[in-house]
């Protein structure tokens, strides 16, 4: 099995157990911020409301935001680079962004051991392409329509799996740029983001999303969401 098929199998068991978890109650709000007060914090407020909003969203994370609230407390950086992480968190939030692929990268990287100040930058990167693919999906009239709505559109998707395909794109293209790969490689970047989504087809992803997707973007597209994580 190649590293790839390794990480695109990972990325499909984590995310079943990402779905499986969303049909469980939530934490209660309270939970999370009184974990927070462990932490000394500049902006608690606007952090304490951004998490507030998410727990509006449907599939809010919270167990695994909680998660993480406590692994930051036990981590020994300082409370500006623990802040920082929330921070970037919070503002996904705030423009109503899926978190479930950023808590994902933060998680790992707590576990290889990298300083809380890199996984910062990596996490910003990843924002900023959560971002532009969601922008992108726009461009390509692909949209998002609460759960239980009629689809007056083929393109217009329930959250859930607008979202599952917005993390899927986002962390294939972050991958391949901390692979170090050329943000301008757009042909490569298509195909990765093709064989990702194929392999996820039928166990995260509906078949007709992937081909609406697929059908849509080009190579071009995937080179400016790649290119304005870099600039």
């Amino acid at each position: 099995m190649t590293r790839l098929e390794i990480r695109v199998a990972l990325w499909a068991f984590l995310s079943v157990v990402l779905i499986g978890g969303i049909a469980c109650a939530m934490v209660p709000f309270g939970a999370i911020e009184e974990a927070l007060c462990c932490i000394h914090l500049e902006q608690a407020e606007r952090i304490l409301a951004a998490i507030q909003l998410g727990y509006g969203q449907e599939g809010f994370p919270s167990d695994d935001v909680l998660r993480l609230v406590e692994r930051l407390v036990e981590n020994p950086s300082s409370s500006g680079e623990k802040e920082s992480i929330l921070l970037i968190l919070a503002m996904a939030l705030e423009n109503g962004l899926p978190v479930d692929g950023l808590l994902s990268k933060v998680f790992e990287g707590l576990a290889r051991g990298v300083p809380l100040s890199q996984i910062g930058i990596g996490l910003q990167q990843r924002l900023i392409l959560l971002t532009q693919v969601r922008d992108l999906f726009l461009d390509k009239r692909i949209f998002v329509v609460p759960s239980g709505s009629a689809q007056s559109i083929p393109s217009a998707l329930p959250i859930p799996r607008f979202n599952e395909l917005l993390t899927n794109i986002a962390d294939v293209v972050g991958d391949h740029l901390e692979g170090g790969g050329s943000a301008r490689d757009g042909h490569a970047l298509y195909e990765e983001v093709e064989k990702r989504l194929t392999a996820l087809q039928g166990v995260t992803l509906l078949q007709a999303d992937v081909e609406l997707v697929l059908d849509r973007i080009e190579p071009a597209d995937l080179t400016r969401v790649a290119l304005a994580a870099v600039s």
